[in-house]
């Protein structure tokens, strides 16, 4: 014999299926400092690829690092799709053609003087956490030196917990490269600053790899 749930009940159930976490949200931190804006288009190219990637309902930022990062300010652009899949097409478009636009805009500019790359990740943080996605991730473009300019104070822990945090090409400094001892100690302290707000780091060593690292987040 068979049991059916009762029409209401059927319905309560649904809606409360619907109302969990689903989906997936991404936040990308484009690091605008120093000679390392000149990695901006290689920044977009990722941008592109994640956008073939996402599925409707599920939501993309795109910000940059600068010198003071915790501010919806260096927001470039950011969107949830449709749960209707031309639309959520059309808004991937849109998006497309502010992130060329984003490109050719930095590419008459200087990087800013400083980077604050844990003012970023905060920010993205809490844009995170105003999302139902049940999948939440970071990808930071960024050498992940941090420079931060007088007065600024970065003593807090990143509310990160369920959060993948992809770092991606990371470039060594020569005296990294005199002494890995060095580069991977800066590594470390960004793993433990991240594991300590509940999210996960990981290091992309090759751009060909970033697919399958997300794939498996």
């Amino acid at each position: 014999m068979k049991y059916l749930l009762p029409p209401l009940l059927l319905a309560l159930f649904l809606s409360g299926c619907a109302a969990g976490p689903h989906g997936r949200a991404v936040y990308v931190l484009v690091d605008t400092s120093g000679s390392y804006i000149q990695a901006v288009p290689k920044a977009a190219r990722i941008i592109r690829y994640l956008l073939g990637t996402l599925e409707p309902g599920d939501t993309i930022a795109v910000a940059r690092i600068t010198s003071l990062s915790f501010t919806n300010k260096d927001r470039v652009a950011a969107v949830t799709l449709s749960r209707r899949p031309a639309q959520a097409d059309a808004e991937k478009q849109a998006m497309a053609a502010r992130i060329s636009a984003f490109v050719k805009a930095m590419a008459t500019r200087r990087g800013t003087p400083y980077t604050d790359i844990s003012g970023a990740l905060l920010e993205a943080a809490h844009f995170l956490r105003g999302t139902p996605a049940a999948r939440k991730e970071i990808i930071v473009v960024s050498d992940m030196r941090q420079d931060l300019p007088p007065g600024a104070v970065r003593h807090v822990r990143l509310p990160l917990n369920g959060v993948s945090v992809f770092a991606v090409n990371v470039i060594k400094s020569r005296g990294e490269n005199m002494n890995p001892a060095r580069y991977l100690a800066r590594m470390r302290t960004w793993d433990a600053q991240v594991a300590k707000g509940g999210g996960r780091f990981v290091i992309v060593h090759q751009l060909s790899r970033l697919p399958a690292l997300l794939r498996a987040s």
